[in-house]
């Protein structure tokens, strides 16, 4: 069973490869209303995951004419096997559209509910791994100077 998921995966994956980016001009990023009337598709706004450390903050891309194209950005489950009771494959994840940028851009797996990133927003949907680029962690710099000058108040204390 898994082995016919997979592959309708990658049947899916290269109708959608073969397909041009639907979106034309750069839009800005917005918050559109979530389509998905299922309660168990409507991703909670904040979710216990985050807690746990199980989610990461990520840019979701599609392949554009050339390259591969920033649609919006999310979070990845990255621990989450099952998309709504079923199996993801291992090149698949679990995903959270949070912040739309082109909304007209289709998801590389359209549902019958699902067809273009609007409508994949705050819904949990199956992303490809290597259509997801994870955001650089946040890093506390210090200067030179602040540390001259903290030396010189601990000094003088």
């Amino acid at each position: 069973m898994q082995l016919e998921m997979k592959k309708e995966n990658d049947r899916m994956r290269q109708e959608f490869l073969s397909q041009q980016l639907c979106a034309e001009l750069i839009e800005p990023l917005v918050s559109p209303t979530p389509k998905s009337t299922k309660g168990s598709c409507a991703a909670p706004p904040t979710s216990g995951d985050d807690i746990n450390g199980q989610t990461k903050d990520c840019e979701l891309l599609v392949v554009g004419d050339k390259l591969p194209q920033v649609v919006a950005l999310g979070k990845v489950y990255q621990d989450a096997t099952t998309l709504h009771n079923v199996p993801l494959s291992p090149d698949m994840a679990k995903v959270t559209v949070e912040k739309v940028g082109f909304s007209y851009a289709r998801v590389p797996l359209p549902s019958d509910e699902v067809t273009t990133v609007a409508d994949a927003f705050q819904t949990f949907v199956a992303w490809p791994r290597d259509l997801i680029r994870f955001m650089p962690e946040p890093r506390v710099i210090i200067s030179f100077h602040y540390i001259i000058i903290l030396f010189i108040f601990i000094y003088y204390i």
